[in-house]
């Protein structure tokens, strides 16, 4: 009897899910197209719909920067910072498929949703123009988490 506690706790570990982590395609689902993955925003109640499997994986994700302040539309965010290969296929998405939108992924968690306009020239993303000082705070939290 004091054995079964230890095996089932091995087993839930063993073969529980992995946490979706990285940067996913957000999918518009239908009728006859289920939402393969729904997942919640970190921020917010909002979920959103992605596809199953992420076309940029979290080890591609190369720094995510301290909180920085735009003196030129007076707001604070950060960057997430991507590989080189990361922008290729990001770039090469958007050039398939040009109305693409975009979820970064931390924890079965969205981060945040981005688009692409024509082509990502930096290899960043600026993100929490539209957050709260509290809000960016626990994006960033969310994206330090993730080892680089």
């Amino acid at each position: 009897m004091k054995y079964i506690l230890p095996i089932l706790l091995f087993a839930l570990v063993s073969f529980s899910e992995p946490h979706s982590s990285g940067i996913f395609i957000v999918k518009k689902p239908g009728k006859k197209n289920p939402c393969e993955q729904d997942l919640k925003m970190l921020i917010g109640v909002k979920r959103v719909c992605v596809l199953k499997k992420p076309i940029v994986s979290v080890d591609e994700l190369e720094y995510v920067t301290d909180i920085l302040y735009d003196p030129i539309v007076e707001t604070n965010y950060i960057k997430l910072g991507f590989s080189s290969a990361s922008v290729l296929t990001l770039n090469q998405t958007v050039s398939t498929l040009p109305t693409v939108e975009f979820a970064v992924v931390v924890d079965d968690n969205v981060i945040c949703l981005f688009k692409i306009q024509e082509k990502l020239q930096d290899r960043y993303i600026k993100i929490g123009y539209d957050l709260d000082s509290k809000s960016l705070t626990m994006v960033r939290d969310a994206l330090k988490k993730v080892q680089f």
